[in-house]
């Protein structure tokens, strides 16, 4: 889809960036994914994310040369908000009757400590993500910079982990989250501008919002709206990206003519920002933060709206059981000693009574 540059039909562009541009297409499937997970077959999941990528690249053109918005240091709006707003929608219209507290879609705890291999990979290159696409002058500041942030929210994670559980102990799904949560919140365009300390700052809020969805707003979705979320997207993509919105927001309020033109771009930054070239809207009027002011919810609208049709087409192919979901052996080869949750703990009783 990104590597249609001419109306011509018989052309389509493939090199280095195109390739590039297809891969970042791919991280709100992974996001919208793990809101589903278990609960669409292999092929639910086809047109699942044929119509994610589609979505995404129409909500990119829609944020990007029509409102002119500037949000390519990570895709806070595009890539998380979308992404998490997509996952949800298309759960919810294609919900599945004992998807909510079934017994299979528990965290097993060796799974969760292997998977913190998974969190320190992603954690150590995340300041490759954020940084691609950034100017060349700026990305050493935008890779330092998130690396503050998730070093911050790491930390963060940790103590609004024990203070969130009632017997004041650490949990592992904060540990696995929150501690790169401050990479989604550092991933708008208050990268380019801001200074170490308020990337620590932000990074600590990201993580602070990431355990508030785990312990609090993932209760409220599932008990409250019957929103089902499989392994936490919305804690870790949706509210810090909101954070990573609202400081992009912030960041662009002193935009005016004077630095636009260049006359303070010397005062806090080492570098300068040519904003002429990296923003559609920079004649200092407002009008560059009304342009961050729109993407959000613009962002926010295309996910639920393109997420809502998927979950209906994928609800009118076969859909998988009450009884299979969360299941590898539905789909998948497993080895002969391999059981469900009901029965191991069905054996474990078994045991306590030899």
């Amino acid at each position: 889809v990104t590597g249609r540059t001419s109306l011509d039909p018989n052309k389509f562009s493939l090199s280095f960036m195109t390739m590039i541009d297809g891969v970042y297409s791919t991280v709100p499937v992974l996001v919208s994914f793990g809101v589903v997970l278990g609960k669409m077959t292999p092929i639910q999941l086809v047109p699942f994310g044929l119509l994610n990528v589609l979505g995404y690249a129409w909500n990119l053109w829609v944020c990007t040369y029509v409102i002119g918005a500037w949000d390519h240091t990570g895709g806070s709006c595009v890539n998380h908000i979308f992404g998490a707003c997509f996952g949800m929608a298309a759960s919810a219209s294609s919900y599945v009757k004992g998807s909510i507290n079934h017994p299979e879609c528990a965290s097993r705890y060796h799974i969760d400590i292997m998977s913190l291999i998974g969190t320190l990979l992603v954690w150590i290159t995340y300041p490759t993500y954020n940084s691609f696409y950034a100017p060349p002058f700026a990305q050493q500041a935008v890779a330092v910079n998130t690396f503050l942030a998730v070093l911050s929210s790491a930390v963060s994670a940790m103590i609004f982990s024990a203070l969130f559980h009632p017997k004041f102990k650490l949990t592992i799904a904060d540990a696995q989250r929150s501690a790169i949560a401050g990479g989604v919140a550092m991933s708008s365009n208050a990268n380019l501008t801001c200074e170490p300390w308020l990337a620590l700052v932000i990074g600590a809020l990201g993580g602070m919002a990431c355990c508030f969805g785990i312990h609090r707003a993932r209760g409220f979705f599932e008990n409250r709206l019957q929103l089902h979320d499989t392994v936490g997207v919305t804690s870790m993509h949706l509210w810090p990206g909101l954070i990573a919105w609202i400081f992009g927001v912030i960041a662009f309020l002193p935009f005016n003519n004077d630095v636009m033109r260049g006359d303070l771009q010397g005062k806090n930054l080492k570098y300068t920002l040519e904003f002429d070239k990296i923003l559609n809207h920079n004649k200092g009027t407002g009008d560059a933060v009304l342009a961050q002011l729109y993407i959000a919810p613009m962002s926010i609208a295309n996910g639920l709206v393109t997420g809502l049709l998927a979950g209906l087409v994928a609800k009118k192919i076969k859909k998988v059981s009450s009884a299979d979901m969360y299941l590898d052996s539905t789909f998948y080869a497993v080895p002969d000693d391999f059981y469900p949750a009901k029965k191991k703990d069905a054996d474990e009783a078994d045991d306590i009574f030899v």
